[in-house]
């Protein structure tokens, strides 16, 4: 099993101590049959710790993505306990669900008690800077346990800065992470060297299959997406513009400071804002998964219907 840190003997210049990015980017080229290894051989070490936490053993993350199929796969290979588990957000592409349904009937599906844009009309709707429907609808299965998640360094900065091969998780868990140092090339190998099956919509030119309308995709994505399922568009703009409704007047938050919707004079210029790119200005945002290094005991997990 291969890390940054073992990785860091290797360099033997005296006086030389390699930098994290060294030590990452020497981790994510080697070659994928090493990368394969050392992902089997961190689950099995840590079975005994998931066994221990849970009798059900790991808890595997399982989005329908191209990054699930490989960890499903692996967690197979390397022959440990495990349930599979799709969080239902109710804003994923059909064609995403249907892929789960046919291709996975083992997965456990799991609901939150309302639809996400029933939601959005008490928290707000989300935008780059308060994506806080990753926390509630993505990310908050598997507390306590081990956890098996697909997140991958390569996809963003900040993932190079937080995430590792094992990290802890909140409430005392903690999560594997054994495709964390592949490349998205890495994962497509895989997947025709194992011959795995995934979504449709990687053939029509998506890359990312996450909720149709999500702030992160930008105006741009937003614009693509609900013109290939103008039925979630008119869903996301009736819940905005039902938003400003209810909270235009003045009403403040539980902070005490006025909601952003009663900055705009009409639901219609609300709707226009949030569409334009209005709300998707100011820092980089979380990284997907950083909402579980945080303590959420505040907001408890909620049971999940399980369909």
């Amino acid at each position: 099993m291969t890390t940054p840190a073992d990785i860091a003997g290797q360099y033997t210049l005296p006086g030389y101590e390699p930098s994290e990015a060294d030590m990452v980017a020497d981790a994510m080229s080697r070659p994928l049959a090493e990368k394969v290894a050392s992902a089997i051989g961190l689950l099995q070490l840590y079975e005994a710790k998931a066994l221990e936490l849970s009798p059900e053993g790991y808890w595997l993350a399982y989005s329908g993505g191209k990054d699930s199929e490989v960890i499903l796969d692996l967690a197979r290979r390397a022959g440990v306990k495990h349930t599979a588990n799709y969080s239902c957000t109710t804003l994923d592409p059909p064609e995403l669900v249907r892929f789960i349904k046919r291709e996975h009937p083992e997965v456990r599906w799991h609901r939150q008690p309302q639809a996400l844009l029933t939601r959005v009309l008490v928290r707000n709707p989300p935008t780059r800077m308060g994506r806080w429907c990753c926390a509630e609808y993505k990310e908050r299965g598997g507390a306590g346990v081990a956890k098996i998640v697909g997140i991958r360094v390569a996809e963003s900065a900040r993932r190079t800065k937080l995430w590792r091969n094992v990290v802890p998780h909140r409430k005392s868990g903690l999560m594997v992470c054994p495709i964390v140092y592949w490349t998205e090339s890495d994962v497509w190998q895989y997947h025709r060297e194992r011959n795995l099956p995934h979504c449709e919509l990687y053939d029509q030119g998506f890359s990312r299959l996450g909720c149709i309308g999500c702030p992160l995709a930008g105006p741009a994505g937003q614009t693509r997406e609900f013109a290939r399922w103008p039925r979630y568009a008119a869903w996301w703009e009736r819940s905005v513009k039902r938003f400003w409704e209810l909270h235009h007047d003045g009403i403040n938050s539980r902070t005490g400071q006025p909601l952003y919707a009663s900055g705009f004079p009409t639901a219609q210029e609300f709707w226009d804002w949030w569409r334009s790119g209005g709300a998707f200005q100011g820092e980089p945002p979380a990284c997907q998964g950083e909402f579980l290094f945080a303590d959420d005991s505040d907001q408890p997990y909620m049971d999940l219907e399980e369909v």
